[in-house]
């Protein structure tokens, strides 16, 4: 081959190489101008900030009302009462709290948000045979269900990574009832519980938590023939996100069954966790029902507070959908829609502001009850943090 020859062929190569590398260079640069500016909403680089948010009623699985509503006047009182026990028990157990959970967890993972709030995370503990009947103080302690330990397992289990970072206890009561299998009386105890959530897997600093507190509302209903009361309460945790510093509360009022105590421990609620310069976002299940039914108002003293609700927010012409709860007691009846919105997502401080609610209605997918996983519904809520 002529000089002259390869000279001309190492230049039309030279040629060739620069127009694939050209070509590369707009590829890349066409994926990044379409990727880039998700990216950087979520990671608050270069465009608008946001902090992803869900509230879940785990729901125990029975109707513990039945219990409370024995008359100790009664001369059977404690025969009622240990029937009374054994039906919501064994009702928990036909709900079959770990398939229900497991599928709290789907929700959970399908939508990664940044925080998880959760009400009714029951811990349920035995002692067999009991001691109560014979006049015994032993407390239970062996676990049967930790609604709180499967979800942050089952949440492993599908890769999605979060911790608790703040939880409150509310009623914590044991009570006799007859263990149908042995036929001896054992002792079981319920502590009710509420938790706040936060992801694990985000880029180190972007989300961090600090001054996790709780509290039970001093306004309660009493149950002297058992010599409690039905406690009530919250928790909350500071969250800086992406830039922006607020306090994150989860709170579950009383039911509006009592709507004077429900009342009460809304206000509690906004003199005490929600009293703070922090920009606040408030979620929870707060059985409020805005339309009033039931005799219940607390709802009107959040946004008297300055708190916005996001559902309401993003849907002024409809406010009274997005319902939340209603489904049967034992999560059997396909008939049974909701027909309350009670579970809310607040939020009151410069620069938040919500761009998407969603209501989950929790479906197990099985053809047998437990049909759902809870009474309620799931609400997820995104807010810009400008």
């Amino acid at each position: 081959m002529k000089k002259i020859d390869i000279i001309e062929t190492k230049t039309k190569m030279s040629g060739l190489r620069c127009e694939k590398f050209a070509i590369f260079l707009v590829l890349i640069a066409t994926v990044l101008t379409f990727a880039a500016p998700a990216w950087a909403e979520r990671a608050g680089v270069g465009g608008k900030r946001d902090v992803d948010v869900m509230t879940v009623n785990l729901y125990v699985g029975g109707d513990i009302r039945r219990v409370m509503g024995i008359n100790p006047a009664d001369t059977n009182y404690v025969e009622e009462l240990v029937g009374a026990v054994t039906g919501v028990y064994y009702e928990i157990v036909a709900s079959a709290p770990p398939v229900r959970l497991q599928t709290v967890a789907n929700q959970i993972a399908a939508k990664m948000p940044d925080i998880v709030a959760v009400e009714e995370a029951s811990l349920i503990r035995v002692q067999s045979p009991g001691d109560l009947l014979l006049g015994g103080t032993n407390a239970a302690t062996d676990v049967v269900y930790d609604y709180l330990q499967m979800l942050v397992q089952d949440l492993q289990a599908r890769g999605a990574h979060y911790k608790v970072v703040s939880t409150g206890s509310e009623i914590d009561i044991e009570l006799p009832m007859l263990n149908m299998e042995t036929g001896m009386f054992d002792d079981v105890r319920l502590t009710d519980r509420e938790a706040i959530l936060v992801r694990t897997d985000l880029p180190p600093g972007q989300l961090r938590v600090s001054h996790p507190q709780s509290g039970n509302f001093v306004n309660v209903i009493p149950i002297p023939a058992l010599g409690l009361s039905v406690e009530r309460g919250w928790c909350s945790v500071d969250v800086f996100i992406r830039g922006r510093n607020f306090r994150c509360i989860c709170a579950h009022p009383e039911i509006e069954i009592w709507p004077d105590i429900q009342a009460a421990q809304v206000q509690e609620l906004l003199a005490g966790p929600a009293n703070t310069k922090l920009p606040v976002i408030l979620i929870g299940d707060f059985n409020a029902d805005p339309l009033h039914r039931d005799g219940s108002y607390a709802y009107d003293f959040i946004p008297a507070a300055g708190f916005g609700d996001a559902w309401a927010t993003l849907n002024p012409t409809t406010p009274a959908d997005g319902l939340t709860w209603g489904h049967d007691e034992f999560l059997a009846d396909p008939g049974m829609d909701f027909d309350r919105r009670i579970d809310f997502a607040f939020y009151r401080g410069k620069g938040i502001v919500p761009v998407q609610a969603e209501v989950i209605d929790q479906a197990t997918g099985l053809a047998e009850p437990p049909l759902w996983a809870s009474d309620h519904a799931a609400l997820s809520a995104r807010f810009l943090l400008k």
